[in-house]
């Protein structure tokens, strides 16, 4: 048989096949290569992840921390983050469960029944924290627990040291604040870190307080998480099973120190709650620099299920109210200051003006009294009489000398240039309505015992009192000192921060005098329920009259310092809206919270 030999040509379109064929089977196995070794991570013009892909169609996740910085009180003792063992529990393939003996003895384990069990586990398709409601906070394990679980060996659990942000009995709530989502806040300050994929809309950052402020700070750099991984049927994979994924940075989170002893703050709570205040604050300065010791609201609030329209989580430490007569102060400050009331002078209180409706608490009248009694006695009259000397510049310009129109907490730029205001929503006071003429008569008496519209926050009143104590030239109050990275190396530091206002200072004397009548009130006037308090202190007390609704409501006032010799701390307390038959709760706040302060300075001696 003959073969038949082949023409260059056609040799020619045989090599040509046989090349495509070659180069095509090279083309698919460097396609190959290329997605499964070299692009893995990167795919495509839009970046597909196609390892992280891969792995997350099997992987089943949980967050254990936030990532966010602690808040620590100013001896380092945490006030959030606290570390518990939990128990997380994975969905695996049916086949794997555990047994009937199994789950009794982890029941018993958990103190829990074997139905509840059932509930918590029927149908779950994600990784669950353990926990005996619905919805409810992780159930904590002792290390007792921790061992006899473990011990049972069981596929689908697995426990873990776990955050709880907010534990229970947490004090300070409403100054912490809460995190939570909100798209619209990551979008306006995030933006740039939501592009480079840093953060995601549904990330949860600060809402109030201080999570609010310092978010820059304490939102981390990650998550810490466990994954578990499984094969499509739901078996866990060989090899892999349960792995934590943290961040690897020494440097964080960064821990917030705060000027607050957490002591302090969870008596006074402790105090409010005993005596059933219902809506109320409390502030603690020390007189030294001003630094905010304790500030404490009610009613109070769970921030991880935050009912935003009930207003509970709002900080009424922050909050402008009605003052009534401790707002007398600015008005005795002004009159000394400007010298248009002689020391010796007598007024006399009949127990009403005789105009405008205007009368004194005490309806037979106080008789004569000189302007120091009539602070003392709490003399509505002496002070309509006083405020005819007065004009309303005069009046506003003391008020924003005392700081009690302005926002006085700490703010400012930090070593980074971010301007930033500590506090989280404090309010300014205010002296007149929009549409009040100031220069009605009548309207200046009603102003001068700090009623009709004037309007002064539990932080400005306590503030005011450490300006009289540094002769008229006050602080900014501090409730941060400090960032520090998690290595203790200082991020931002924040100096102590004096007042200045463009309409100057009262006098030191005008101070001392104020000062000096403080103690009087206590020793002869309103305040005389403090006179059995561990310190010797000094103060004003304050009545207002608002209206909630259609109902008359009275805010109680007390504001102050101790011990007299030597004042350590000022304080001010509100109790707000109680029915004007109620029985006073200022002073026994005041003395409680001072007797806290007093006990615990003698500890640390």
């Amino acid at each position: 048989m003959r073969v038949k030999q082949l023409s260059s040509l056609e040799k020619r379109r045989i090599f040509l096949v046989l090349l495509t064929i070659v180069l095509l089977f090279i083309g698919i196995v460097g396609k190959l290569f290329w997605i499964q070794i070299a692009a893995t991570e990167n795919y495509s013009s839009h970046g597909v992840n196609l390892l992280k892909n891969s792995v997350v169609q099997r992987q089943r996740a949980l967050v254990l921390e936030s990532g966010r910085g602690e808040i620590l009180d100013r001896n380092l003792q945490p006030m959030t983050g606290k570390i518990v063992k939990s128990l997380v529990v994975f969905p695996i393939n049916n086949d794997l469960q555990a047994s009937p003996q199994q789950v009794n003895q982890l029941v018993r384990i958990l103190r829990t029944n074997a139905e509840s069990w059932r509930v918590f586990t029927k149908d779950l398709k994600e990784p669950q924290v353990w926990s005996q409601a619905s919805g409810g906070k992780p159930v904590a394990l002792t290390d007792g627990q921790e061992e006899q679980i473990e011990a049972l060996n069981l596929p689908n659990v697995k426990v873990v040291q776990m955050e709880d942000r907010y534990p229970s009995g947490m004090t300070a709530r409403q100054l912490i604040g809460f995190i939570g989502q909100n798209p619209d806040r990551v979008m306006n300050l995030y933006g740039a870190d939501l592009e480079k994929g840093k953060v995601a809309l549904t990330t949860k950052i600060g809402g109030a307080g201080l999570e609010k402020t310092f978010d820059l700070w304490l939102r981390g750099i990650g998550e810490t998480s466990i994954s578990y991984f499984m094969d499509a049927g739901k078996r866990p994979l060989t090899g892999l099973d349960a792995r934590m994924i943290a961040p690897n940075n020494a440097f964080y989170p960064v821990k917030l120190v705060t000027t607050l002893d957490v002591s302090v703050q969870r008596q006074i709570e402790a105090l409010m709650d005993k005596l059933k205040i219902r809506d109320g604050a409390a502030v603690v300065q020390e007189v030294a620099q001003g630094d905010i010791v304790a500030m404490a609201s009610r009613p109070n609030y769970d921030p991880t299920s935050v009912d935003l329209a009930s207003k509970s989580w709002s900080n009424y430490a922050l909050k402008a109210t009605a003052p009534g007569s401790i707002f007398k102060t600015v008005v005795a400050a002004a009159a000394l200051d400007l010298g248009v009331v002689n020391p010796k002078e007598t007024f006399t209180c009949e127990g009403a003006l005789g105009k405008y409706g205007f009368t004194c608490w005490r309806k037979e009248g106080h008789g004569p009294l000189t302007l120091e009694k009539g602070f003392a006695q709490s003399c509505n009259i002496v002070f309509a009489k006083v405020m005819q000397r007065l004009t309303a510049g005069q009046l506003e310009s003391f008020a924003h000398k005392l700081g009690v129109l302005d926002e006085v907490g700490w703010s400012g730029k930090t070593d980074t240039k971010i301007l930033l205001h500590q506090l989280d929503s404090e309010e300014t006071g205010q002296l007149f309505g929009a549409h009040t003429p100031h220069d009605d008569e009548g309207v200046l008496m009603q102003t001068a015992i700090g009623q009709r519209d004037v309007m002064m926050t539990p932080l400005q009143a306590s503030n005011m009192i450490v300006t009289l104590l540094h002769n008229g030239k006050g602080y900014s109050p501090r409730v941060v000192q400090e960032i520090r990275y998690q290595t203790d190396r200082v991020m931002e530091k924040f100096e102590p921060q004096t007042r200045k206002d463009a309409e100057g200072y009262v006098s030191a004397s005008t101070s001392r005098t104020l000062l000096s009548w403080m103690r009087e009130v206590v020793t002869d006037g309103t305040g005389q329920g403090l006179k059995d308090a561990k310190w010797q202190l000094a103060g004003k007390s304050g009545t207002a009259q608002t209206m909630v609704g259609k109902q008359e409501k009275v805010n109680q006032w007390f504001i102050g310092y101790g011990p007299v010799a030597t004042p350590k701390y000022a304080v001010s307390v509100v109790i707000k809206n109680t029915d004007p038959t109620e029985s006073n709760k200022a002073i026994p706040l005041f003395k409680g919270i001072m007797d806290i302060l007093a006990s615990q300075s003698n500890g640390r001696q």
